[in-house]
């Protein structure tokens, strides 16, 4: 009758065990701003592709006024561009907007470290759309 008991408790524990593990949270992606953390400062950017490529300059990532918002100061080599970005996670989104003139849409994806960031974007100036391929590396 005990080794009964035994064989009914032990896969019962197992699976209580499976569920409560797969039910805990990602801490990294549950608190915004220490995620935006991660992004905020200078980072250097090499343009891969577009009309001005190969293209190296800087930008500084600064918080935006929402927890899950930053700001690229300088995208696209110019100086009076504020861009602003929604982020979740590794991830980065850039909706349509405008900033120095020029139209800005795209989106973004930090590797794990957060020691890269892969940025694909829209600029257009008003003489026609350039797709920019680049990666930003503090």
């Amino acid at each position: 009758m005990k080794s009964l008991r035994i064989k009914f408790w032990i896969p019962l524990v197992a699976i209580l065990l499976g569920l409560a593990s797969g039910c805990a949270q990602d801490d990294s992606t549950e608190d915004p701003l220490a995620n935006r953390t991660k992004y905020l400062g200078v980072w250097q950017v090499t343009e891969n592709t577009g009309i001005n490529h190969p293209q190296f300059y800087s930008v500084n990532i600064s918080a935006g006024t929402q927890d899950d918002e930053i700001v690229i100061a300088g995208l696209y080599n110019e100086t009076g561009t504020n861009v602003a970005a929604l982020i979740s996670g590794n991830s980065m989104t850039i909706p349509n907007q405008s900033s120095g003139g020029i139209s800005f849409q795209g989106s973004g994806q930090a590797n794990a470290s957060f020691s890269q960031i892969s940025l694909s974007f829209t600029a257009n100036d008003g003489s026609g759309p350039d797709n920019i391929e680049a990666v930003l590396v503090p």
